[in-house]
């Protein structure tokens, strides 16, 4: 059923200074809302705003040949109702059912504070991996498993050292070098706002790139770390063949959750639906947070068919 004080609203009209007051105030408030992030990461995104912005969703779109769209961007694991007030279920689904019907397919992940039940979607769950890093350094170290124990100890045998990387398009370039293979619905565009959104949050101290280098100085791994106020998330990452073998994201993370422990934060991994990745991060003390993601094919046939 849809609310009458819910609104939709073109990229042109949003207001932005209320727009990120609306995200940093949220009790779930995440990075990937905010206004400078959605511009780097997507072309276009429009809202769905309750009142004067005590309620936002944002909508990422875009249009293929007539036919338009919101899907998911790249290197955005959550959206969905921010607020600084409750968010219950129906307030969820009321946003849901406010998605204008131009939108002739709905592709969305919501983040972990929105469980919609709406029988017009199709829903389904996701996982994450949250490890919190308030305690010491040697109190979040007891919570490895003895795995990650073993896999630390060898990349420390094997001379790995890790740095801060200055050269965003080495980044990429080693991120492109080492993912493509692996995630072929990676294109050079997806890198290419990836790269921009770098070089927004380096300048602003809301990111931080990291390498593992070997005895020759040769990187073996990198990621990116992004956060806000609540939360660091792991971005994106990758090793080379080398680097894998060598145990060197196992030293990168450790080294990374020294750096910040005793901070009121939340180290998000991103999760993963690969059980070896989801072990890799319970290795590190991480638990499981459950989010969720919705989908609503509208598309005319025979097109319905190809998205079904």
């Amino acid at each position: 059923m849809n609310h009458p004080d819910i609104k939709y609203l073109p990229h042109q009209q949003i207001d932005r200074d209320k727009w990120d007051r609306c995200i940093a105030q949220s009790t779930n408030g995440m990075v990937y809302a905010f206004s400078w992030y959605l511009d780097r990461i997507t072309e276009q995104w429009d809202a769905l705003v309750f009142g004067d912005y005590l309620y936002v969703m944002p909508l990422p779109c875009n249009r293929k040949w007539t036919i338009h769209y919101i899907f998911q961007p790249f290197f955005t694991q959550q959206l969905g109702v921010f607020s600084a007030f409750p968010i219950d279920q129906e307030m969820v689904n009321s946003f849901l059912h406010a998605i204008p019907s131009k939108f002739k397919l709905v592709e969305m992940k919501l983040n972990e504070q929105n469980l919609p039940s709406s029988e017009s979607f199709n829903i389904q769950s996701h996982r994450t991996f949250h490890l919190q890093l308030l305690n010491s350094v040697a109190d979040l170290r007891a919570g490895y498993n003895q795995n990650t124990r073993r896999n630390l100890k060898q990349s420390t045998q094997n001379g790995l050292h890790v740095s801060s990387l200055f050269n965003i398009d080495e980044f990429i370039d080693f991120t492109q070098a080492n993912l493509s293979s692996k995630i072929p619905q990676l294109k050079k565009y997806h890198l290419a706002n990836l790269k921009r959104l770098i070089g927004y949050a380096l300048y602003h101290r809301h990111g931080e790139l990291l390498g593992v280098f070997g005895t020759e100085n040769q990187l073996l791994a990198a990621t990116f770390f992004i956060w806000d106020a609540q939360r660091v998330i792991f971005l994106t990452a990758s090793s080379s063949a080398e680097g894998t073998d060598k145990k060197a994201m196992f030293l990168l993370i450790d080294q990374f959750i020294e750096s910040r422990a005793g901070q009121a934060l939340i180290l998000d991994f991103e999760g993963s639906e690969i059980p070896g990745i989801a072990r890799f991060y319970r290795g590190f003390g991480a638990t499981e947070q459950l989010y969720f993601s919705v989908r609503k094919n509208r598309l005319p046939f025979p097109l319905r068919l190809l998205k079904h």
